[in-house]
């Protein structure tokens, strides 16, 4: 039988912040002093992603993703729903693509809204998704512990994966949604055992679009390497309704910062549009080229 956890306790600032509002939405983040780069950072998160800018870099490889069953806390916080992952064992591991250090999944958050393609913090040439799931983790390479690396060069890599409907249940966000009316009070949490992550990702996870930027939430930090992942997942539309009614969620429309200025970043991807002949595909390129278009969903 599922019950309820002891959820671990809330950050100092936790409180206060929110995404409506004047007084606390993402508009005023900047104004706590230990959060001014929400304000001030050049390199802040999310952005939309223009495909008419992307640099295609064929010197980036597929990333290699340990998707292993994890067991941790199911929490509802009142601004999102977050997966704490156990940190026991040698937990499951991400390396390669665009990232130089092997990375340790530490938790996983869920971002949607009430209405269709409001959901995702990151937009596709202006467009939204339904949702977006955040697959976090940190440099276990450099830092001791995820606290110390949100703040340090290089500290965390942030997996996106765009969230949509489609005809089936989606086997893996079951289990969570089986859940929603457990964590349906206010700051509320359940264990999950033996999670099926690889369920919880689209097929292949080969082809991606990457960028240097912030965390999506206070404090802001300009740590992470986010890898947006060409495919999304699916999920019924009653599963969709579910997450949509789950109470206790201090937020009207969603629960997404507003995309932020690019400010002359490079956005890159592994995925090369462009059609060419058998012979002209084996030449090695020196240089980025821009995609004429995105991926196709």
């Amino acid at each position: 039988m599922t019950v309820l956890a002891m959820c671990p306790e809330s950050d100092h600032w936790g409180g206060w912040w929110g995404y409506d509002g004047y007084s606390s939405g993402p508009s005023r983040w900047g104004d706590n002093e230990d959060w001014t780069i929400c304000k001030t950072g050049k390199h802040q998160s999310p952005i939309n992603i223009e495909p008419q800018t992307l640099l295609y870099d064929p010197n980036l490889q597929p990333l290699k993703l340990e998707a292993a069953a994890i067991s941790g806390l199911f929490r509802n916080n009142k601004k999102d729903l977050t997966f704490l992952v156990n940190g026991h064992g040698f937990g499951v591991n991400i390396s390669s693509g665009p990232l130089s250090y092997r990375y340790r999944l530490y938790q996983i958050k869920l971002h949607f809204g009430r209405q269709n393609q409001t959901g995702s913090e990151h937009t596709v040439d202006g467009r939204g998704f339904d949702g977006e799931l955040h697959f976090m983790a940190y440099n276990t390479e450099l830092y001791a512990n995820y606290t110390e690396a949100q703040v340090s060069p290089r500290g965390i890599a942030i997996l996106a994966v765009f969230l949509t409907t489609g005809e089936h249940d989606n086997a893996a966000f079951k289990t969570l949604q089986e859940r929603f009316f457990i964590i349906d009070k206010p700051d509320s949490c359940t264990d999950i055992e033996n999670f099926p992550l690889a369920d919880l990702l689209p097929e292949s996870t080969d082809h991606f679009i990457t960028y240097s930027g912030s965390l999506t939430q206070p404090g802001c930090r300009e740590t992470v390497q986010w890898v947006i992942i060409n495919k999304p997942i699916y999920i019924s539309h009653q599963q969709l309704n579910d997450l949509r009614n789950i109470p206790y969620q201090e937020w009207m429309d969603s629960n997404t910062r507003p995309v932020m200025p690019l400010n002359n970043r490079n956005v890159r991807t592994n995925i090369n549009f462009r059609k060419r002949s058998r012979l002209c595909s084996m030449d090695v390129s020196k240089k980025y080229q821009v995609n004429a278009e995105l991926w196709r969903r």
